[in-house]
This record gives structure tokens, C-alpha cells and sequence, in this order.
């Protein structure tokens, strides 16, 4: 017998098969709504404050009321009640909504907010390199427009179930982005890297791609530990078949290394290193966070 889930909305515990939304929901009529989605360890959303940052962010540019989303502490604690109530012992994917209450049309009828969190046990620990590399292709039917709200998780993703069935289609692991400038800045839930010459490059957020949390993690270890990272407006085909190694990344999976592009095929030996520095760095965030 499967076992019986919960959400938390708004803090309160219900069962996950009930239904909790109406047909006046916001997020459902207008796409009026952000989302985080967040790896826990050991009960540890892991970089809660950066994805909490990018959520207030997000709200303020669409003018929600900030004040009616709990503080960051609060939030983090009811993430942790809720994986206790659902057992789950191992790693675990979270997904954290936001969305404007009830009312009005494309006008709301105020700004204040909703929230609810889901859990579910995810069947891999830590941030393990997948030991089967990616295959990829680029999706150019559809391109992502340049404007303020690319760098945020929102609950208008057409252009990305496009790019899914596209990948599905092509019995590809992945697929990358392409903005309106023709520059390819990104992968379908994912932020885009590439090495050449044992230096990194990976697009700007002014490129349209998404402010990834684990991109801004890489970053952060790759400066670290003195190797050159590149923020470039965005890349081509032609650039990154003259690349040595192509990964990707984000929150829930960490870092996954990509063999091939169409026909060009890749190595993962820095895309190693890498990921050994951020399962470092994750197994370090959990051990402060039990010893406090």
C-alpha cells in the first residue's frame, strides 16, 4: 500500500489527494504564481536563503505583498515538519508555490499571497554525478523572450512543455533554450556550462536564462578555488562544438554532465572536480545546520 502524503498550505497539514485550490485560483486562471523548487538533506532545505531571495525578488516584480509571506525562518521550519510528517528518511524534493489570493481578472483584487509546500523522496543522495551522460539537442521552435521575468520560476511554463515534448520526441535527455536574440542561454530545467581550455563560460542572467540557485553555487565554488568562470551573453552551435565539456545544473540534481550534442561528443573530467567541491560543500551546510 503506497503511503499516504501531505502538503502544507498556508502551515496547515492536509492530505496531498484532497482537493485544497478552486477554480478562482489565480495560479490555475492566470499563471499568477512563483515557484522554488529545493533539495533537502538530511532535513536541510539546502541553500534556503538564496532560493528564499530569489522568491521575494520574483514577488516584488510582479507586486505581491511581501508581508504576507512568512519570514524565511518560518517557512524553512514548516519545510522541515512537513518531511517529517510524510517519513521520508532519504533526500527529498521540495516544491514551494507562491500565488495571489483569489479575485478580480487580469486586475487581482489584492496582492497579498498563498503558499504551499509539497514533498516527495527523491532516489538519490546528495548531489551524485550521473554516471551516464546526457544527451542533448536544441530547441528552436519556440524562443524565450528577453524581459524581467526569464529569471524567475513562474507558473507560466508553455514555452518549456513545448521544449519537453519536443525532447520526448526526440529521445533526448535534455534540450537547450534559445532567447530571442538566437543565443542559446540555458536547458529545460537547467542552467548551461561549458569548459574550453580548462576555463568555464556560462550565459548571464541578463541573457534570459533563469538565476539559477546551484548556478549561483558553482560560481561561487568555481572563483573559490581559482578556476576562470565566464559570464558571456549567451553562446551558438558552432561555440559549443568547439567545447571540451558541456554540464548542467540545478537545484534538485546538482550537476549533470553531457556526452553529446547531435553528433559531438564530450568529456566530464572537470565536470568531476566540480561536482566533488559541491557535494563538499553540501555535506558542510548540513553538518552546521545539525551542530546548530
Amino acid at each position: 500500500m503506497d503511503q499516504e502524503l501531505y502538503i502544507s498550505l498556508n502551515g496547515i497539514q492536509m492530505q496531498a489527494d484532497k482537493a485544497v485550490l478552486n477554480v478562482n485560483n489565480r495560479s490555475f486562471r492566470y499563471g499568477d504564481a512563483l515557484f522554488e523548487t529545493i533539495r533537502c538533506i538530511q532535513q536541510k532545505p539546502m541553500w534556503f536563503h538564496d532560493h528564499y531571495q530569489r522568491l521575494i525578488n520574483g514577488m516584488s516584480l510582479l507586486q505581491m505583498d511581501i508581508k504576507s509571506l512568512p519570514p524565511a525562518t518560518v517557512l524553512e521550519e514548516h519545510i522541515c515538519a512537513l518531511i517529517q510528517k510524510n517519513r521520508l528518511f532519504g533526500d527529498v524534493r521540495v516544491r514551494l508555490t507562491v500565488f495571489r489570493e483569489d479575485g478580480g481578472l487580469y486586475a487581482p483584487a489584492n496582492n497579498k499571497v498563498q503558499w504551499l509546500v509539497e514533498a516527495s523522496a527523491l532516489n538519490t543522495h546528495n548531489y551524485e554525478l550521473n554516471t551516464k551522460g546526457l544527451l542533448i539537442d536544441i530547441f528552436e521552435d519556440e524562443k524565450k523572450p528577453l524581459n524581467r521575468f526569464g529569471q524567475y520560476k513562474t507558473a507560466n511554463a508553455l514555452l518549456f512543455i513545448l521544449a519537453g515534448l519536443f525532447k520526448q520526441e526526440q529521445g533526448k535527455d535534455d534540450v537547450l533554450i534559445i532567447n530571442s536574440n538566437n543565443q542559446i542561454i540555458e536547458g529545460l530545467a537547467s542552467n548551461l556550462f561549458w569548459v574550453k581550455n580548462n576555463e568555464f563560460y556560462t550565459p548571464l542572467r541578463s541573457s534570459g536564462c533563469v538565476n539559477g540557485v546551484m548556478r549561483r553555487q558553482i560560481i561561487r565554488l568555481l572563483r573559490d578555488n581559482n578556476w576562470p568562470i565566464h559570464e558571456v551573453s549567451g553562446t551558438d552551435y558552432d561555440t559549443l562544438l568547439q567545447a571540451d565539456e558541456i554540464f548542467l545544473s540545478n537545484a534538485i540534481q546538482g550537476i549533470q554532465w553531457v556526452v553529446g550534442l547531435r553528433d559531438k561528443r564530450y568529456f566530464c573530467k572537470l565536470s568531476k572536480k566540480v561536482n566533488r567541491l559541491l557535494v563538499e560543500a553540501a555535506t558542510s551546510y548540513t553538518k552546521d545546520f545539525q551542530e546548530n
